[in-house]
């Protein structure tokens, strides 16, 4: 059995004004979904990108604008957002308060395609390989 203790989790910069950490990832041994805690200050954001697996985020507090694949909508707290697989989505921190929100990926890495970047795959967190984990931070890989 793993279990992994939320608050035992350390929070990270993911770029200024972002703080993230994982609770289900390769580095804590997940092999098919990721899900971390994310909190944007208010002003941030989260560019436009897409994945070849699906994301839902679920907003805790604060509000949000999300696009997804076009579509933009204004939301708080008890809403999910579903960006399913290749759709191109992004969000911003609006309000007065930052914006807390739990993402879910259909896959323990996360590996994100930017649209300024076509060529490039952004990964930040964790791989596996060959049964040894280790952590990308900011990696780009062309």
């Amino acid at each position: 059995m793993l279990v992994v203790e939320h608050e035992k989790v350390e929070w990270e910069q993911w770029r200024p004004g972002v703080r993230s950490r994982a609770w289900a990832s390769a580095s804590t041994g997940a092999r098919q979904v990721r899900i971390a805690e994310q909190i944007l200050d208010v002003g941030m954001q989260a560019p436009p990108h897409w994945h070849y697996f699906e994301e839902n985020i679920t907003i805790l507090k604060g509000r949000g604008r999300f696009t997804v694949d076009g579509e933009t909508v204004e939301l708080g707290p008890g809403h999910t957002v579903i960006a399913l697989s290749m759709q191109v989505h992004g969000f911003v921190s609006i309000g007065d308060e930052p914006l807390h929100i739990i993402a879910s990926m259909g896959w323990p890495i996360n590996e994100m395609n930017y649209l300024d970047k076509p060529d490039s795959v952004f990964r930040a967190g964790e791989a596996v390989d060959g049964g040894n984990r280790r952590r990308l931070v900011a990696a780009e890989v062309d």
